[in-house]
């Protein structure tokens, strides 16, 4: 081999420990900040499972009360529509009779009135 082939070969290791001492370092430091970042964040991770689990609970104690809720309301609702229902068949019951009592009276006296009219105009034309 030549003087400068030794010397090519010398200077392609030379690069090379060099590349891999830097990358070396690079990976070095990564590993370093990404141990403190790992501590930064263990915290914040651990916070937020805490709070998804208390936001869980508020959520589950929020869906009981709203089903105890609809519950109440829909048992509610039962009750006034069968008092609604009972006042009405009683108000029917009350006001329909005397009303039909009325209707039919009022009927009566116009007819009884029609009639006499009419007798009286029958009268008024034969005389």
């Amino acid at each position: 081999m030549s003087d400068w082939s030794i010397w090519a070969l010398f200077a392609i290791v030379l690069f090379n420990t060099i590349f891999i001492a830097g990358l070396t370092v690079a990976l070095w430091l990564i590993r370093g900040k990404l141990n403190e970042l790992t501590q930064k964040v263990d915290p914040l991770i651990a916070r937020a499972t805490e709070i998804l689990g208390r936001a869980e609970q508020l959520t589950g104690e929020v869906q009981r009360r709203t089903e105890q809720v609809l519950d109440q309301t829909a048992s509610l609702v039962d009750s006034v529509t069968k008092k609604v229902d009972t006042t009405t068949a009683i108000a029917e019951e009350t006001i329909s009779q005397p009303l039909i009592g009325a209707a039919s009276l009022v009927a009566g006296i116009s007819r009884g009135v029609e009639a006499y009219r009419q007798q009286g105009i029958d009268k008024g034309d034969s005389q």
